[in-house]
């Protein structure tokens, strides 16, 4: 009785030492972790004609989408309007109405910003800047300092080599050489010239 209690307390001490050392088999498909400490997980691919390609714009928003206004890293221009006028050598000139907002950390003006310029003819012709014929605060709120945050309605003026051809406008940006220029084409054929109405500077 005593040697079958010995053969019986043996072959279970065996069976349990067995088991001990045993490693299970890892199922086929899992990551093995022992080495990185994460599985490496393939990223799916979208395919769906919703999401951004590379090299897609960053930051875009409606107002980004506005032809006539143009979100730079420091500003934004709108362009309001335009009508052309008389200038100091009597001459007639496009003006040219924008909004501008300071988007950077520091006061800035328009004319530190931004630069216009306008084009009439084919192949085109770049147009002087002119200077009104009477004050126009909307004109010297082109060198208005704004704080952070603030904008003002400006006008520039160029002089005009028509007044039957469209002007193809372009504001750039100053501080940043890879940003795309704002294009707007102004269509002033039949325009009438007008008179420079008293305006108070606009700015909020």
């Amino acid at each position: 009785m005593n040697k079958l209690g010995v053969m019986l307390t043996t072959c279970l001490l065996g069976l349990t030492l067995t088991a001990c050392g045993t490693t299970p088999a890892m199922p086929a498909g899992s990551a093995d972790t022992t080495d990185t400490g994460s599985a490496s997980v393939e990223p799916a691919i979208p395919s769906d004609s919703s999401v951004p390609s590379a090299g897609s714009a960053s930051g875009s928003s409606s107002a980004q989408e506005d032809p006539n206004t143009r979100v730079y890293r420091d500003c934004s221009v709108t362009v309001l309007g335009y009508s052309i006028r008389e200038d100091r050598d009597g001459d007639p000139a496009l003006r040219v109405e924008c909004q501008f907002r300071n988007d950077s950390k520091t006061s800035a003006s328009f004319s530190t910003t931004v630069i216009p310029n306008a084009y009439q003819g084919d192949p085109k012709e770049a147009l002087a800047y002119a200077t009104p014929a009477e004050a126009d605060p909307e004109y010297s709120a082109l060198l208005t300092l704004l704080a952070p945050g603030e904008s003002i309605i400006c006008a520039g003026y160029f002089k005009l080599s028509s007044v039957d051809l469209p002007v193809e406008l372009e504001i750039k940006d100053l501080r940043d050489s890879s940003a795309d220029a704002l294009c707007v084409t102004l269509d002033i054929t039949g325009m009438p010239m007008e008179d420079y109405p008293e305006s108070d500077l606009k700015t909020k």
